[in-house]
C-alpha cells in the first residue's frame, strides 16, 4: 500500500524487499545496526507479530525505514517499534540530515498512519553508542512535533576513558575483592560454541531469571538460529569452574558504533557465594578491551519506559566503572 504525498512515498514492508531493507540498515544509514535487519526479525516464527513496518522513499531513492508491528490497546490500534527486537524507531540515511527534511517526513508520517487507523505512535530508537552519526537532530524533531519523551537508563564501559592497564583499579572494593577471589579459584572463561554449550548457557540463564519470576525471552532453538544467522555478530561466553559452566554472558557486536552489548548477563544461583557474575564482568571486560572495542554495554537498569529504575542492578552495574547513557522512547497520539 502507498500513500500519495508528494514528497515522500510510504511503502508497507513486502518479503520482495528484505535485500533492499537490509542493505540499507547496514551500510546507508547512519542509525541502523543487525538487530534491525529483516535477517534478524526472521527468526522469530512467521505470524508471532503484525509487521507493519514501513519504507520511505524520496525521488525513488530508499531514504528512511521503520520496523514496527501493530498493536491492540483496547480497541485503539498502536503503530509500535517492533516488537521483535531491541530497537527500532526511524533509520535514516546520512543524506536525511537535514531539519526540513526530517520534519517533512514526520509530518507525512503521521498522516499516513492516521490514513492508515492508527491512534498512537511509539518509536524506541537506537541507542547512540551504535549509531555511525550522531542522531541529535531526530530527536529534536521529535520534539518539535511534540512526541512525549521517555528514557530509559543504559550503562556502559568507555575504553577511551578507562584504565585497561589494570581492570581492577575501576572495580569498587567490594567488585576488586570478588573479582580476586574467582582469579584465585581458578575460574575461567571460554566462547561457548556448540548445542550443548548454548543448552547450558540457556539452562544458566533460566535459573537466574527464576528469582524474579521470570523465564527467558528466547528459546534454545532462537539462540541457535540467532548465531547461525549472526556468527561474527553473536558471542557465547560461559565462566567454567569444577568443569561446569556456572555464569554466562550472550554478546551482541555492532560495527557500526563499535561496541559490544552484553544482551544477556547470568549465574547459577548455586555458586552464588563465589561470585562467578562478577567473574563473566571481568572477562567481559577483559576479552574487549583487548579487541579495541570502544564501548562494552551492560545494558538497561530501568523497566516501564524507564519510570522504573532497578536500583541494585544500577549500583551493580556501576560498580565496575560504567558510565551513563540513555535510549529514548517517543510517544504520540494521533
Amino acid at each position: 500500500m502507498e500513500s500519495q504525498e508528494k514528497e515522500y512515498k510510504i511503502v508497507t514492508f513486502q518479503k520482495d524487499y528484505e535485500d533492499a531493507w537490509d542493505q540499507f540498515v547496514l551500510q546507508e544509514s547512519c542509525n541502523g545496526c543487525f538487530l534491525q535487519t529483516r535477517n534478524f526479525f526472521n527468526y522469530h516464527s512467521e505470524g508471532k507479530y503484525l509487521d507493519c513496518s514501513l519504507m520511505f522513499y524520496r525521488k525513488d531513492q530508499l531514504v528512511a525505514v521503520c520496523p514496527a508491528c501493530e498493536i491492540r490497546e483496547g480497541d485503539d490500534k498502536v503503530f509500535s517499534s517492533h516488537s521483535g527486537s531491541t530497537y527500532g524507531g526511524i533509520i535514516v540515511s546520512s543524506d536525511m540530515m537535514r531539519a526540513e527534511k526530517i520534519i517533512k517526513l514526520l509530518d507525512e508520517f503521521e498522516a499516513y498512519l492516521t490514513e492508515m487507523g492508527f491512534t498512537k505512535c511509539v518509536l524506541k530508537q537506537t541507542n547512540p553508542l551504535l549509531d555511525r552519526l550522531p542522531a541529535e537532530l531526530l530527536e529534536y524533531c521529535f520534539y518539535y512535533r511534540k512526541y512525549r519523551e521517555y528514557k530509559e537508563l543504559n550503562l556502559y564501559i568507555d575504553f577511551d576513558h578507562y584504565d585497561k592497564e589494570d581492570i581492577l583499579k575501576n572495580f569498587s572494593k567490594l567488585k576488586k575483592r570478588l573479582a580476586k577471589k574467582c582469579i584465585s579459584a581458578d575460574m575461567e572463561v571460554r566462547e561457548l560454541i556448540g548445542k550443548d554449550d548454548i543448552r547450558r548457557f540457556h539452562e544458566v540463564l533460566t535459573d537466574n531469571l527464576q528469582k524474579y519470576h521470570l523465564k527467558p525471552y528466547h528459546t534454545v532453538e532462537d539462540l541457535l538460529d540467532l548465531k547461525k544467522r549472526f556468527p561474527r555478530d553473536i558471542e557465547f561466553w560461559g565462566c567454567v569452574y569444577d568443569d561446569k559452566i556456572v555464569a554466562a554472558s550472550m554478546v551482541f557486536l555492532f560495527e557500526s558504533g563499535n561496541c559490544a552489548h552484553t544482551q544477556y548477563l547470568a549465574a547459577d544461583s548455586e555458586y552464588g557465594k563465589l561470585s562467578p557474575m562478577t567473574y563473566i564482568y571481568y572477562k567481559m571486560i577483559d576479552i574487549y578491551k583487548d579487541r579495541n572495542i570502544r564501548y562494552l554495554s551492560w545494558g538497561i537498569t530501568t523497566e516501564h519506559l524507564g519510570l522504573e529504575i532497578n536500583e541494585n542492578l544500577t549500583n551493580t552495574k556501576e560498580e565496575y566503572g560504567s558510565r551513563h547513557n540513555i535510549t529514548k522512547i517517543y510517544e504520540k497520539e494521533l
